[in-house]
């Protein structure tokens, strides 16, 4: 009987076009060449970049390289990271929070709207509800955070490219930026998980709204996010 292994596969920041696999890939297989094929299948034209590096044999008990937060890992063959390879996460047909499915002004839902800084038991947040949030959580907010913002246009500009290249990644890239500009965050919620703070909404909208336009539309260029906050001189964070 063929024992199935699990690999986690790095590749090359500089050669990998494709937003989903920023991260990496999670694959479970026969041995390291059968999940290069299964991911390469994941790639337009078959093509891979550059292989930077590939664990086998990854431990379920830890966090996976990279943190992603997507851990559910089958054990039969397959790509399971990213997760929309999977399907996950909620869809255009079910909306946890009780709005529409064509996500108009957000409906406050009977467990309440999360706010930043809001502790519970169980953490909930806004960005939760992103659909493909576990798929796309790079090119929703991981390239937002305020350590990035210098290299955001590069970021971007590759995600752009890879939508167009996967009309699939862009549809679900758009669904989830229109939830995102759908559900209006606050500058407060939108430090939270980046450390850039807008000075109101409509700002943060409107960054959105340009971000989505310069995807998916026929915008030139996205807006430049704001300077992340520092520290006054001595002060202890």
């Amino acid at each position: 009987m063929t024992t199935m292994r699990r690999f986690w596969i790095e590749f090359d920041p500089d050669e990998n076009y494709d937003a989903r696999f920023w991260r990496g890939a999670g694959v479970t297989g026969v041995d390291a060449r059968d999940c290069l094929s299964m991911v390469a299948a994941q790639f337009s034209g078959g093509v891979l970049p550059t292989v930077h590096r590939i664990t086998v044999d990854i431990s379920l008990a830890e966090p996976l390289p990279g943190n992603p937060r997507f851990l559910g890992v089958p054990a039969w063959r397959g790509v399971w990271y990213p997760p929309v390879n999977l399907g996950t996460g909620p869809t255009r047909d079910i909306d946890r929070r009780g709005a529409p499915a064509d996500y108009p002004t957000p409906v406050t839902a009977s467990r309440g709207r999360a706010r930043a800084g809001k502790t519970s038991p169980e953490r909930f947040t806004w960005w939760d509800e992103i659909p493909q949030i576990d798929g796309l959580h790079w090119a929703l907010v991981g390239m937002h955070c305020a350590e990035h913002r210098d290299g955001m246009r590069q970021f971007a500009s590759a995600l752009r490219n890879a939508c167009a290249a996967d009309p699939t990644l862009g549809l679900l890239v758009r669904d989830a930026l229109d939830y995102m500009i759908a559900w209006r965050p606050t500058p407060e919620e939108w430090f939270d998980p980046t450390g850039i703070r807008f000075a109101d909404q409509e700002a943060l909208g409107e960054y959105l709204r340009a971000f989505r336009d310069y995807l998916l539309g026929d915008r030139a260029e996205p807006i430049s996010p704001p300077e992340p906050e520092t520290l006054p001189s001595g002060s202890i964070p």
